[in-house]
């Protein structure tokens, strides 16, 4: 049968407005390292290992709240906190991982924060975020997707991805399709949300420099390799099917105490066949 279970239980009170018998469960204090805690399920010798579950208590108004924190250390670190599942065995997957809030009905839900502390007298600690390996079919996928609204009128959620400020130079921002070892590279496609009435802008502007120049822009293709020819470019406006399409500008800046930028339009240098033609 069964094995025996253990159960350990507080005090309930009927008295209005009265708290529950609370529990602890503390390790001893030792005059070097203190005594550790371990909550462990059981062993399933020929099926699954017994569950565990963390669940704070139902609340008339508001739910129990849940916090796992790992120890002061107070000359020198504090603890490490690792939140992972098994690896898996012989065959199968390892174990999944959800992180997330409850759904509401009457309300907002609760939001996400991830946030590493703020150091003095050193720098403040990184968060990276890692697809595994797999040496099996397509690598797996990240998304980051913010929120939809169904309200009449309200703005999707807004997603911001912006380096940090340095008392010196400001950190860079590089996103980078991955590399392709036998086949092509990954695609980056940058493009605009699809309107009911408009479509999104894009925007690629550089930095503003409030004492001397501003950022420079490079706009092109990557050399070729050793066989084949550099990526072509295309600049155009989409086609219209009733009125007319998107005119197209290049202008450089109007100087004050300064000349005015140049617009150079060259065809590159060949060294075989009919030099490249400009139309």
């Amino acid at each position: 049968g069964t094995g025996g279970a253990m159960t350990l239980t507080a005090g309930k009170t009927t008295a209005a407005s009265a708290v529950g018998g609370a529990m602890s469960l503390t390790a001893g204090e030792g005059a070097g390292t203190g005594g550790d805690v371990t909550i462990k399920a059981g062993q399933g010798v020929t099926a699954a290992g017994g569950d565990m579950t963390l669940e704070a208590g139902l609340g008339g108004q508001t739910g129990g709240d849940v916090t796992v924190k790992t120890g002061v250390g107070t000359a020198t670190n504090s603890g490490a906190m690792s939140l992972q599942t098994a690896n898996a065995g012989t065959s199968g997957v390892s174990g999944g991982m959800t992180l997330g809030t409850g759904t509401s009905t009457n309300g907002a839900t609760g939001s996400i924060s991830m946030t590493t502390g703020a150091a003095t007298g050193g720098a403040g600690g990184a968060i990276t975020v890692t697809v595994g390996d797999g040496d099996t079919g397509t690598g797996g996928a990240m998304t980051l997707t913010a929120g939809k609204t169904t309200a009449a009128s309200a703005v999707g959620g807004a997603m911001s991805l912006t380096a940090g400020e340095g008392a010196g130079t400001g950190g860079d921002v590089t996103i980078k399709a991955g590399q392709g070892v036998t086949a092509a590279g990954g695609d980056m496609t940058l493009e605009a949300g699809l309107g009911g009435q408009t479509g999104g802008d894009v925007t690629v502007k550089t930095g503003v420099g409030t004492a001397t120049n501003s950022g420079a822009m490079s706009l092109q293709t990557a050399n070729a390799g050793t066989s084949g020819v550099s990526g072509g470019m295309t600049l155009g406006t989409g086609t219209s099917t009733n009125g007319a399409t998107g005119s197209i500008s290049m202008t450089t800046g109007a100087a004050t105490g300064g000349a005015g930028g140049a617009i150079t339009v060259t065809v590159g240098d060949g060294d075989t066949g009919t030099g490249g033609a400009m139309t």
